[in-house]
């Protein structure tokens, strides 16, 4: 019966099979270079960046039996993926590119993952329990094309304001929203109780009897980033990802499932049947969403060859305080950084047009709740 349950009802291992965009905290060029003012020529760029962090498992293990490395936070526990790849030209401060993305975020309360962490190990617990299920699950990817124009409000170059604004119109767009809620309990004779609903919008589901319609998709984004020098030294960086943006589906798969314990029926000969419930409904509906935006904000300070920079930024509802160090040597930029949250450390390195990151919060890699990498390379043509 409890696989019946989370079969039906679970969204927790949707995650493991999807992955999203770039991490914003210890992501970035690690030259530690600021902006530079809009320049004449021709330039063509490439970047590519990948970031998971779970609250609760190691990114390697989260498909797995839940077991070991097993370390749930009290209260809300967030499981986190990203990723980004983009390549195109620049010129006179505007940028043109093609854009990957794809995102996914799941908020979870202790007792789902708990539940989950159970269902995983075949157990059950120890004594009497009662679990308030409850978990938000939102995946989205797309593919699409970005402008960007940056403006210097200085002519006398590098101590200028900048401030970049670019906006990206996307086609064919992917989702997969899941909502669970409810409860299940276990008393120590060994019986159970449940009362749950699973809600699921997938644009790759496909049900019995679907209609063989046709489905469109689109989406648009709108960012903003600035750097502000406060002197020769100190400088303000702020950037709002998808300050505003919108997502629309026509035709989407929407699932609805109900679960229940408590129901009392008869069978054809008239005697009560106390087996579960299970309902639900199968739709294909329009929807209209938001990516949700992203912030960033940083002060830095700059002493000839050294950069140091603090800052934070707020991914998903999560806050991930994060501090880093730049040293320009002469065969290159080396940096490093720790962001808070996490407890993930960064490690890059940058010479001309090349620069690549690694940051993780284990040694081992397959203990790792946090794991990232980004590159990139940048030539005048």
């Amino acid at each position: 019966m409890q696989r019946l349950i989370l079969q039906n009802v679970m969204a927790l291992g949707v995650l493991a099979s999807s992955s999203a965009m770039a991490q914003q905290a210890l992501s970035g060029d690690p030259r530690g270079t600021l902006w530079q003012p809009p320049g004449p020529v021709w330039q063509a760029y490439a970047e590519i960046s990948a970031w998971a962090a779970y609250d609760a498992i190691p990114v390697e293990k989260f498909g797995g039996k839940w077991g070991e490395g097993y370390a749930p936070r009290a209260g809300r526990n967030v499981f986190l993926q990203r990723e980004r790849a983009s390549v195109g030209v620049e010129k006179d401060g505007w940028r043109v590119g093609l854009e990957y993305r794809q995102e996914g975020s799941l908020d979870a309360s202790r007792d789902t993952v708990d539940f989950y962490h159970l269902y995983q190990q075949r157990q059950r617990p120890d004594g009497a329990r009662a679990f308030n299920l409850d978990a938000q699950f939102k995946s989205w990817s797309a593919t699409g094309v970005r402008v960007a124009k940056t403006f210097s409000f200085d002519q006398a170059g590098v101590n200028g304001l900048l401030v970049t604004v670019s906006g990206a119109l996307y086609g064919t767009t992917r989702n997969r929203d899941t909502d669970v809620g409810g409860t299940a309990s276990y008393q120590t004779s060994g019986t159970y109780g449940f009362d749950a609903h699973l809600l699921e919008s997938n644009t790759r589901y496909r049900y019995p009897f679907m209609p063989d319609t046709s489905r469109t998709s689109s989406g648009a984004s709108l960012s903003l980033a600035l750097q502000m020098p406060l002197n020769e030294r100190f400088s303000v960086n702020l950037a709002v990802d998808d300050l505003w943006s919108r997502l629309r589906w026509s035709n989407l798969p929407l699932v609805q499932k109900n679960i229940s314990s408590s129901f009392i029926g008869t069978d054809s000969n008239g005697y009560v049947n106390y087996q579960p419930l299970l309902s639900g409904q199968n739709t294909l509906i329009s929807k209209t969403g938001a990516i949700g935006a992203s912030q960033s904000a940083s002060l830095s300070y700059h002493d000839d060859q050294w950069r140091f920079k603090l800052g934070a930024d707020r991914v998903a509802a999560t806050t991930i305080p994060s501090a880093s160090v730049t040293w320009q040597s002469a065969v290159g930029a080396f940096t490093a950084g720790y962001e808070t949250r996490f407890g993930t450390v960064g490690l890059g390195y940058g010479d001309g047009p090349f620069y690549v990151q690694v940051r993780a919060n284990r040694w081992s890699l397959s203990q790792a709740t946090s794991l990232g990498a980004s590159a990139g390379f940048q030539t005048t043509f």
